[in-house]
């Protein structure tokens, strides 16, 4: 049992580029994945919907996408840090993506050292290929819909409950993107990749945050964490 634990976002925060968006650009065009995204800032597509929308055409087997995104896929610096740190210390490490999970395993087990590998809980959505096109299926669903969230699909306020069920009394939640909404109130502490929408949604919601860029002070926070300094004493 531990007194912290570590929930991470995938594409954008642990890595470099968003994954899944290269994935949509490179099978379905830079056209075609802009329009999904106009369609979502106007309020036509939910977080669901853009999640399969932008995937909906891919018609390519299994292994070519995912071939791609190991070749599109760059750690964060700091990233195998932060991992590391966690497993150090014992802290369970949540890496909870919007993603499809054929790719999020792909990419760590290419780039990361199997003890680090094997310290990860991953959640993510999946993929099911087809020549039809892709569809995606998302397993935490009724967990997240039975936590209050009805727009997420795999909510992240879910992963940081798992969290706190294996005893840890103190989370640490990082991320960059619309879905991290939930990670950020449901979190003890937040940090947020600096311009991201994470990050202006922080701001506009005098939510704390901490700002990265490398993910490298999110490590030095693991290992140096005490929960006294961490929580202000009781009056």
């Amino acid at each position: 049992m531990t007194d912290l634990a570590v929930v991470c976002d995938f594409d954008g925060t642990a890595t470099v580029l968003d994954i899944g968006d290269e994935i949509s650009r490179h099978f379905c065009g830079a056209d075609y994945l802009a329009l999904q995204k106009k369609l979502f800032l106007q309020g036509k597509l939910t977080t669901r919907a853009i999640i399969q929308s932008i995937y909906t055409p891919i018609r390519a087997p299994e292994a070519e996408v995912v071939a791609f995104a190991l070749k599109a896929a760059k750690l964060r610096p700091g990233f195998v840090e932060l991992v590391g740190a966690a497993r150090d210390r014992g802290a369970p490490f949540f890496l909870a993506s919007g993603g499809l999970r054929q790719y999020v395993e792909a990419v760590v087990t290419a780039h990361l050292p199997a003890d680090l590998r094997e310290h990860l809980r991953i959640t993510a959505n999946v993929a099911e290929f087809s020549p039809e096109g892709m569809r995606v299926s998302y397993p935490t669903d009724a967990e997240s819909r039975a936590a209050g969230c009805d727009v997420c699909g795999s909510c992240k306020r879910v992963a940081v409950a798992e969290a706190r069920r294996t005893g840890a009394k103190y989370v640490i939640g990082i991320g960059d993107g619309f879905a991290d909404r939930c990670l950020v109130q449901f979190a003890d502490r937040s940090f947020a990749r600096v311009d991201s929408y994470l990050h202006r949604y922080c701001r506009a919601h005098d939510l704390a945050c901490t700002p990265f860029t490398e993910l490298y002070d999110a490590a030095a926070a693991v290992r140096s964490f005490t929960l006294a300094a961490a929580r202000p004493p009781a009056r």
